[in-house]
């Protein structure tokens, strides 16, 4: 049975190396000219650990064994970030994913936050149509780090929100 839960610093490798192996998959379909050097695909498992203690990480795990992981910083008081959103490919279009990201959305609605926001490649066709799914919808984009990113943004409540911490990340 598939178990949704915060993180613990013991899981930290864990977590690293299910994002390596999903993160390849991400590189591989970002369809960028040049090669596109991933921050995700060189994280130790002390910057897991950081982010475990820092901000809200949470697994999705299985018999004792982490499927997958989503990191959620907050921004700003009215503003959260989600990114290391991981799934072992091996589990992907099982469910894990969308167990992580109702979680992460619970997380940030129960916080308080007034909106969510995330950065994926907006030529992944099947990211891009999960998040729409999912009630995202794409403020901007940008290429600041090789390849065309939009950031997509989902409303908790129906307020104005500052997005500009998100071009930051």
């Amino acid at each position: 049975m598939l178990e949704i839960k915060k993180a613990s610093v013991s899981e930290a490798g864990e977590i690293a190396a299910v994002t390596r192996e999903a993160f390849k998959l991400y590189r591989d379909a970002l369809h960028s000219e040049k090669e596109v050097r991933l921050s995700a695909l060189t994280e130790t498992a002390a910057d897991v650990a950081f982010d475990i203690e820092n901000h809200a990480v949470l697994t999705a795990s299985e018999d004792g064994k982490v499927l997958g992981a989503i990191r959620v910083e907050a921004l700003s008081p009215a503003l959260a970030y989600i990114y290391r959103f991981a799934v072992d490919p091996g589990e992907a279009n099982g469910g894990v994913g969308s167990e992580l990201l109702a979680a992460a959305l619970k997380y940030c609605e129960d916080g308080g936050f007034a909106a969510v926001c995330l950065h994926t490649n907006s030529k992944y066709y099947k990211l891009a149509r999960y998040y729409y799914g999912k009630g995202f919808y794409v403020h901007s984009t940008e290429f600041t780090k090789g390849y065309i990113r939009a950031l997509f943004v989902k409303d908790i409540l129906d307020v104005p929100v500052d997005l500009s911490p998100a071009n930051k990340k």
